[in-house]
Order: C-alpha cells, then sequence, then structure tokens
C-alpha cells in the first residue's frame, strides 16, 4: 500500500496553501473538543440550550477530538474528514431544529466541513480526481473509476445500492408527508415545515451519490446529512439502534465506494 501513503504531486503553492486551510478547522475542533472535556459553566449552558443532557458534553468532546487527530494524521486525513463531516452535519442539525439563524449559526458548521475539504483538494491530485470540479473533458481521466475485480466491483455496488434505496425512500416519504412522518417530525424536535426541506436534501444528496462522476461528493453530503440524523436520536436518548442505523448508512455508502474504484482504497488505506 506505499503508493496509497504518499501525497500525489502537486504545485508548492497548492500544498501550502492547503495545509494552511486544512490547519484552521483543525485547531478550531480542538479548541472545541478540549473545552468539551473540561466543561466550562458556558459549555454546559450552550449545550443544554441546545436541547442536549449535560452527559453528552464528555462523550462529544472525545469524539470530536478523536476525528480531529484522524484527520491531522496525514495517512488518515481522507478517513479524518469524512468522521468529521458527520460530526459537523449533526451540528447543522442541532441549529436547524431551534431556528437558530443561518448564516452565523446554522451554515457555521458548513463552513467548516469546506475548510476540511477544501484543505485536502488543494493538498492531493487523487482527491481532485474523485471530486471533479472542472469538465469530463479537462479531467477525463481521473473522471474513470479505476479497475477492478467483478467481484469487488458488484460487490461495492449492491452495499452502495442498501443505503441508496433506503434514503430514497426515505427522502419521498418527507415530500409526501403522510401523517406518521409528521408525528415522528414531532418527536424529533423538528416543525412539520422541515419536513419537505429535509426530504429535498436527502434526495438530492443521494442522486448526487447516484452520478458515478460525484459520487464521491454525494457520499460526503449524505454523511453530512446522516450525522445530522445521528445528533437528533441521541438528543432525544433514542435506543442505541435507532442512533446505530444512520452510521450503519454512512458506512455502507463509502464501503460501496471504497470497494469500487480503488483510487479510495489508495486515499483511505487500511493496510499498512
Amino acid at each position: 500500500m506505499q503508493p496509497g501513503t504518499q501525497t500525489a504531486a502537486v504545485s508548492k503553492n497548492a500544498l501550502w496553501t492547503g495545509y494552511v486551510i486544512s490547519a484552521l478547522p483543525a485547531l478550531f475542533l480542538l479548541l472545541d473538543a478540549v473545552f468539551k472535556l473540561l466543561k466550562p459553566a458556558p459549555v454546559v449552558e450552550t449545550t443544554v440550550q441546545l436541547g442536549y443532557p449535560e452527559s453528552v458534553i464528555l462523550p462529544l468532546g472525545i469524539v470530536l477530538l478523536a476525528c480531529t487527530l484522524v484527520y491531522m494524521i496525514p495517512r488518515t486525513s481522507m478517513l479524518g474528514a469524512i468522521l468529521l463531516t458527520g460530526y459537523l452535519g449533526g451540528a447543522v442539525a442541532t441549529h436547524v431544529r431551534i431556528s437558530n439563524p443561518l448564516f452565523t449559526h446554522t451554515l457555521f458548521p458548513i463552513y467548516v466541513g469546506a475548510l476540511v475539504w477544501g484543505g485536502l483538494f488543494l493538498r492531493d491530485d487523487r482527491l481532485r480526481g474523485l471530486i471533479p470540479l472542472q469538465s469530463a473533458t479537462d479531467l477525463q481521466s481521473g473522471a474513470q473509476p479505476a479497475s477492478g475485480s467483478k467481484k469487488t466491483l458488484w460487490a461495492g455496488r449492491i452495499i452502495s445500492a442498501l443505503p441508496v434505496l433506503a434514503l430514497l425512500f426515505s427522502g419521498v416519504l418527507k415530500l409526501a408527508k403522510p401523517a406518521p412522518v409528521v408525528e415522528e417530525f414531532g418527536r424529533l424536535g423538528y416543525a412539520e415545515s422541515a419536513a419537505l426541506t429535509i426530504g429535498i436534501l436527502e434526495l438530492g444528496s443521494t442522486i448526487v451519490y447516484l452520478i458515478p462522476r460525484t459520487s464521491v461528493l454525494g457520499a460526503i453530503l449524505m454523511t453530512g446529512y446522516l450525522g445530522g440524523a445521528v445528533a437528533t436520536h441521541v438528543r432525544i436518548g433514542d435506543p442505541f439502534l435507532n442512533v446505530f442505523g444512520p452510521i450503519l448508512f454512512g458506512a455502507m455508502a463509502w464501503g460501496g465506494l471504497y470497494l469500487r474504484d480503488e483510487r479510495l482504497r489508495a486515499l483511505i488505506p487500511l493496510r499498512s
């Protein structure tokens, strides 16, 4: 796996710009994690105001610290970015539920997530091949999935299909808004009016995931969405299976891609 541990060749300007951009969210999230571990009064008050019990502050701090450290290690930075995306998605959902201001509160975790991925994007050409921002003509070689065995490819497709079908079905239900869905939204603490917007976001991210050229971008969007689902279930003290479900779907979304594309396996090496 030696080739997968090396950053693809990039210009020095792009590399150092990427390091600086990556450092900004990393330092902010490390500081946030430390405050959660120390639990000063303002942190406890803010967490309770957001609807979470005080007992979750320490576990949140541990999770955030671990995800940020994984992101800071060059060999596992891609995995760390995925984990942080889920965490930040939970922060977005928290602000949406209590109708906090859009640009200063609700979108702030998205700003941080954009810096997390933007830094990686500048530092590694391989990621640029997986998240192409140019035309297919300009990136023809990078837009094609790397080859793999037929068994691995089909296993990846099947694993990817499971969360896709679940999220498409869930998104359609949110758009239709039958009585059970409205009741569940109330139980989760969301206004009925949020169902349509959340359904559109759920369907949009899943459709982006279904398009081969944008599948990694779709997985990132789905991870943020599913992170919001995890945070919602944690906040109201739902059973473990409710919390684990979105985590499983996220793991399957990335696992399917991992099996289907060798370039992603190079960015998330699971072997020495």
